[in-house]
């Protein structure tokens, strides 16, 4: 099989928007994010249990999961993506992710968080993206984790968390 320099451009293109989607998430960057999405964008997260029609739904959900007080660190790795066909792919993603709970979250009730906790896990990712006028788009996003652990506030004694204000970003 020839891959094509254009291909090529548009696989590394892949790369960024996922990597840009990544980091707004760990950020806090609601307009960046959405930028990341087709209007029409479609999400499952947590392999279904939360589903999302529309850009509008998908960031108004994100904006009530990722609070102040959800401090995250998001890494998407080993990727296997496919150019499907002009201006459209699809990608499977590895994902790790480390979230601190300083506060309860209305999302996680079902896991009983009163602030203190420290979520670990790790997932895939099931992408579909669009080429659009400006740019590929996610067209679809879900994961299905593998698994997650929620180590309670009692056995984290002793141990400090300290949240820069920048959330790694510079002149922020």
């Amino acid at each position: 099989m020839n891959t094509s320099a254009r291909e090529l451009i548009d696989l590394h293109d892949l790369h960024q928007l996922k990597y840009r989607y990544v980091r707004s998430v760990d950020t806090q960057n609601f307009d960046l994010m959405s930028t990341c999405f087709t209007a029409d964008a479609r999400a499952w997260f947590a392999g279904g249990a939360f589903t999302f029609d529309g850009r509008e739904k998908i960031i108004g959900f994100l904006r009530q999961l990722i609070t102040p007080s959800f401090v995250s660190s998001h890494i998407v790795m080993h990727p296997e993506l496919k150019i499907t066909g002009p201006g459209t792919a699809e990608g499977i993603w590895r994902m790790q992710d480390t979230v601190y709970f300083t506060a309860a979250n209305p999302i996680y009730a079902h896991a009983n968080l009163i602030g203190g906790e420290q979520l670990t896990g790790s997932a895939y990712y099931h992408d579909e993206y669009v080429k659009e006028a400006d740019g590929w788009k996610m067209r679809s996003i879900g994961f299905i984790r593998i698994f997650e652990v929620i180590e309670r506030k009692q056995a984290r004694r002793g141990i400090d968390l300290k949240i820069e204000a920048s959330r790694g970003m510079q002149g922020q």
